[in-house]
């Protein structure tokens, strides 16, 4: 049985498996064995589960055949069509798939699985060229990746000291640990914002562990939708937008950097991380302010605008990334309904709602059904209503 993060079943079966289409996301494979001897059923605990996907036509690598065999390595010699000659001898020589060319999921160790075809003269049409005769079948195991050259590539050009890499070492273990604190107890939550403190003072406006703060915030439970909660969730997010230096950041990505400047690469690739960690915060500083609007039951007015936090917020926001994404959407659904657009809130959920590359979202849907009910439309809340049981079933069906 296959089912997704929100325990709909897509797929179910016997131990004859099937093809089965999945959208984007995460799923969960559960398999149920049963034998009347409990030793059979101990030694099935660590079956390896083979996946077989098909690959997409976008996906599939074409072979580079060669008429020599150092053709592989000198790059020359590329193979022809040729006309087999009954009784005689050809050869080719193949040449692994170049690295760039690998699908993105295709891990350490996965198999393709293809074939060399031909043609004969006298096939029909249409026929499967799998049973052709004059096809063989062939595999290829994805190997790992250079990753321990790299690191020496790395730590050969840093010109950083000893101690300086050292410190720098010491300052990301410290922050990983500390982003994997839990927050479940009025104890764990006492100890975690000492340390936060400690960590502050010790590396002060340093946006990585301030964004490491912001997260860990909105990733704590049991919140129940507390003013005192989204006002901590603004002041992280305010520290994480000041320590960023937005005008050299805006300077940075109106120029380009040089793709074989490996220097250039390293500091392009922090900055867009800067980039994120910017938009992020001004992303759930929004959120928090517009729950806070909501539970005082507030609403923008037009004269005020100027003094008007959350607009002031969404227009810095607008600055760094597309309003209108699927990531960043929400907030400007939520713009649109402080202002009274209703429909217009609507149609964009929507659009978010049937984005084929992200999964179904609970919340987004609960949104709809807080629009649908605020124009009036009471039939197609209804509606929502009683699919929202089939979306988003409360537990998994008897296995």
């Amino acid at each position: 049985m296959i089912s997704d993060t929100n325990k709909r079943i897509y797929a179910m079966g016997d131990c004859y498996p099937e093809y089965s289409k999945l959208p984007k996301g995460e799923y969960t494979l559960q398999l149920y064995l049963r034998h009347d001897n409990v030793q059979y059923l101990e030694k099935m605990k660590q079956l390896v589960l083979f996946l077989e996907r098909k690959l997409e036509e976008k996906d599939v690598i074409p072979l580079n055949l060669f008429s020599e065999p150092d053709g592989p390595v000198m790059g020359n010699g590329t193979f022809k069509s040729s006309v087999l000659v009954p009784g005689k001898k050809e050869s080719f020589y193949i040449s692994p798939p170049n690295k760039d060319k690998l699908p993105k999921s295709c891990s350490q160790g996965s198999v393709l699985v293809g074939a060399i075809l031909g043609k004969l003269s006298n096939a029909e049409e249409g026929k499967n060229p799998q049973k052709n005769p004059v096809s063989y079948q062939i595999s290829y195991v994805v190997p790992p990746s250079k990753i321990d050259e790299d690191k020496g590539k790395s730590s050969s050009a840093s010109t950083k000291s000893i101690g300086e890499r050292l410190e720098e070492e010491v300052r990301d273990a410290k922050i990983k640990v500390f982003g994997s604190l839990k927050q479940d107890t009025v104890e764990d939550r006492s100890e975690w914002e000492k340390l936060s403190q400690s960590l502050k003072s010790e590396y002060p406006k340093y946006t990585p562990l301030l964004a490491k703060i912001l997260e860990s915030l909105l990733s704590r439970s049991n919140t129940g939708g507390k003013i005192d909660h989204y006002e901590e969730v603004i002041s992280a997010a305010n520290e994480v937008v000041g320590s960023i230096n937005r005008d050299e950041l805006a300077k940075f990505f109106s120029l380009k950097s040089d793709p074989e400047d490996e220097d250039a690469e390293k500091i392009k690739k922090k900055m867009e991380t800067t980039r994120d960690q910017l938009a992020e915060a001004l992303y759930e500083k929004g959120l928090a302010l517009a729950e806070i609007e909501s539970i005082k039951g507030e609403k923008a007015g037009g004269a005020d605008i100027q003094s008007d936090l959350f607009e002031e917020n969404f227009k810095e926001l607008t600055k760094w990334v597309d309003i209108k994404s699927c990531k960043y959407g929400t907030i400007y659904v939520l713009r649109e309904r402080r202002w009274g657009r209703l429909g217009t809130a609507l149609k964009v959920l929507n659009d978010m709602i049937h984005d084929d590359r992200e999964p179904p979202k609970k919340k987004l849907y609960e949104l709809k059904l807080s629009l649908l009910d605020d124009i009036g439309w009471s039939h197609l809340s209804t509606y929502e209503r009683q699919w929202m049981h089939v979306r988003f079933p409360p537990s998994l069906p008897l296995f």
